[in-house]
């Protein structure tokens, strides 16, 4: 039989994907380098999938291919009941005293100050971190000695020399280990201090040393190092937070989604004059157009990249890392007990690393999953919770939502959670047990309520946004609902089966939106909730928008008074003009809405007509208060009872707020505000022996989550 000759060049033996680096396997999938070293450097070398999504997000970035390193920072952390202090204390700091400084990061002590490095270096920086604590040894047994500090321009604690002197141990071991030819570093040696308030109007001292007084420094006993980096761009920028989408309307503009972040000069947020700036969105690198209204502001922190977290405390309360580290480096999880590190080799040997998602979809699961992933670590500090293994593998709340670093070969549901060592869970809010004296809960006994005779009498005045509108859910919808005869055609299940005719169709649909059917069930519960309640109305008005008609006209139905109450229309009750440069919006006629069988009260003189708005298109945002609380002044004189005004966010304060006695607001203060009201939300303001309070509703708001459409072909692909 003849015999296998010898080879003489050998086949190298292949290598499997489970001993390959995240950067290898990138590589593989055809990444350039330096985009793959600049995506896992930005997703804080969290592994593959991660890196891939934020490659594909980022197709737009025009600083995608710039070699532009990102900068660094380190901070010393508490964790624990010092932390829950400080950020109460920051609440009611920005609560009673507006943003300053120190409102821009997470509470924190720096060692090392900002510094640049390539990004072919940030896997270095971060496995650097933990060798400096166990090459400097003693973790802390006590709380840092902490001293407070006040003058005129600053709020804060400096660390005891004693102290100050081991932390700068490690920052100053850190800078020997990682400085070379392409890292210049420096450790933060000056007077160590954790900043409370700084960069704020001297007439807030008073109030801020009393907020600092009852701070507890006695307990800051959990500490732990943090390596955070960010975008480079972000180095003078502003940061904001996306609260509201939008879809552009036009090729300059910004996409926002939900979650996301923008970064923006400082100085065009409240100079711009018709609400719009230019921003970059973190989460694509994009820059466009944006109305600033649908954001709000948030900690610069906030969309910084978290790369590693190690405990500097021998007893630690539970937090983002419990008892052990959050080791995520190079897309594997790094236990600092040598059993947990042994039993991480056993999971990995059964489970080996697989990479998911080989088609990419840019798909909105996706992009939520990114922003789960990275951003839930680095924000959520107090609501994150690191469960053992030994909790895992027995009782898993099934409701509860799970961020999981994970690895997937197909569209089948195999993951290894960080090769099995533990899961980052994001513990839901409590629900509170309705109370049985509880007067707003759905369970409540009215009939077991005592009111004496003075509440019986209060007059009320109950002021509703709107529900959710077509516009803002389907982005631009007209041209795909509409044919070229101008026919509406209905593309979605949550899209009304018609709409009413009017004159200016389709175009007059653009600036005058109608509800989602979500929109109008809404509406239909709060009105139901305020009947459970047994609310009375004895006047209705609403603003001329379809949207706010719909509201209205839903409202009125849950309620059972359709039919005993026509719809007054007060155009004076619109929103702000100033968002509507192009002119007042052709809302739909009396007779238009008749004909749909709205019941219009026709005989109704309104306290300002719709001939009044064109006046009012560059009205200031006092100007746009005081028209609406004009408004609200004589319809109460003309009136007696309790009055339901169904209009929009901006209403629930411009209607209240200075019938309660107070300002009227700036227009950045408005903004923050309005963010804060989601459809169909309730305020209730009642008379009190002459004065005009703000209370709490009679009924409970209504939440629910956000549905992406659903594309069946997903199910076809391969």
């Amino acid at each position: 039989m003849a015999t296998l000759p010898p080879r003489k060049n050998q086949t190298p033996t292949r290598i499997g994907i489970s001993k390959q680096t995240p950067l290898q396997t990138l590589l593989q999938m055809g990444f350039p380098r330096h985009r793959a070293e600049k995506a896992l450097a930005s997703t804080g070398n969290r592994g593959v999938q991660i890196a891939s999504d934020w490659l594909l997000a980022h197709v737009n970035d025009s600083n995608l291919d710039e070699c532009t390193p990102r900068e660094y920072i380190i901070y010393a952390c508490p964790t624990g009941p010092f932390l829950q202090q400080l950020e109460e204390f920051w609440a009611k700091s920005r609560q009673m005293c507006g943003w300053n400084g120190a409102h821009n990061y997470v509470p924190h002590i720096t060692l090392v100050s900002f510094f640049k490095a390539p990004d072919e270096c940030s896997l270095q920086l971060s496995k650097a971190l933990k060798q400096v604590v166990d090459m400097t040894g003693a973790l802390l047994d006590r709380p840092l000695k902490l001293e407070p500090y006040m003058s005129q321009n600053f709020m804060g604690f400096f660390v005891a020399e004693e102290d100050a002197n081991y932390l700068k141990r490690l920052a100053l071991q850190y800078v020997k280990e990682v400085s070379n030819s392409t890292i210049s570093l420096e450790p933060h040696v000056k007077s160590l201090h954790l900043t409370l308030a700084y960069q704020f109007p001297q007439a807030q001292f008073n109030a801020l040393k009393a907020l600092v007084e009852t701070l507890d420094a006695g307990c800051a006993s959990n500490w732990e190092l943090r390596l955070y980096s960010r975008d480079p761009r972000l180095a003078t920028k502003q940061v904001q937070k996306v609260v509201y989408p939008h879809n552009p309307h036009e090729t300059d503009e910004l996409e926002l989604r939900i979650g996301d972040f923008i970064y923006l000069n400082s100085d065009v947020v409240d100079s711009s004059s018709d609400g719009w700036a230019e921003g970059i969105s973190w989460l694509t690198g994009s820059t466009g157009h944006l109305p600033v209204n649908y954001t709000e502001r948030t900690a610069e922190s906030d969309a910084w990249t978290l790369h590693r977290v190690v405990q500097l405390s021998k007893s630690v309360a539970s937090s983002l890392t419990s008892a052990e580290d959050l080791d995520i480096v190079d897309g594997r999880s790094i236990s600092t007990e040598p059993e947990e590190r042994h039993r991480e080799l056993q999971q990995s040997s059964t489970h080996p690393e697989i990479i998911e998602g080989s088609s990419f979809e840019e798909s909105e699961q996706s992009v939520e999953k990114y922003l789960h992933q990275t951003l839930k670590p680095c924000l959520e500090l107090p609501s994150v919770q690191l469960l053992n293994n030994h909790n895992l593998s027995h009782q898993h709340n099934p409701h509860t939502p799970t961020i999981e670093i994970t690895t997937n070969m197909s569209s089948s549901s195999t993951t290894v959670s960080k090769q099995g060592v533990d899961e980052i869970m994001v513990e839901p809010p409590l629900v509170q047990p309705p109370r049985p004296d509880d007067t707003l809960s759905v369970h409540s006994d009215h009939n077991s309520l005592q009111l004496d005779s003075s509440q019986v009498k209060n007059r009320k005045i109950y002021i509703m946004r709107h529900g959710e509108r077509v516009d803002f859910t389907f982005g631009t919808w007209i041209p795909y609902c509409f044919d070229e005869f101008g026919n509406y055609m209905r593309k979605d299940l949550n899209m009304p089966k018609s709409l009413p005719r009017r004159k200016n169709s389709p175009e007059g649909w653009q600036n005058d939106s109608p509800l989602t059917n979500v929109g109008l069930y809404q509406a239909r519960l709060i009105g139901e909730a305020l009947l459970e309640a047994k609310v009375q109305i004895d006047h209705v008005y609403c603003s001329p928008s379809y949207r706010c008609i719909q509201t209205c006209t839903s409202a009125l139905d849950g309620l059972k008074l359709s039919g005993k109450h026509k719809i007054k229309l007060e155009p004076g009750m619109f929103e702000w003009m100033a968002w509507y440069p192009n002119g007042v919006p052709d809302f739909l006629t009396k007779s238009e809405l008749t004909e749909a069988k709205y019941d219009i009260d026709l005989q109704y003189e309104p306290v300002q007509s719709t001939m009044n708005l064109p006046a009012q298109l560059k009205e200031s945002t006092e100007q746009f208060y005081t028209r609406n609380h004009e408004v609200l002044l004589q319809l109460l004189e003309r009136t007696t009872g309790n009055i339901l005004v169904v209009a929009h966010a901006t209403t629930l304060d411009t209607c209240s707020r200075q019938l309660t006695g107070g300002a009227a607001r700036s227009t950045n203060e408005l903004r923050q505000v309005i963010h804060k009201i989601p459809y169909c939300s309730l305020a209730t303001v009642e008379q009190v022996d002459g004065v005009w309070k703000l209370v709490e509703p009679e009924c409970l708001p209504v939440t629910h989550s956000k549905n992406p459409r659903f594309e069946w072909n997903v199910l076809s692909t391969t």
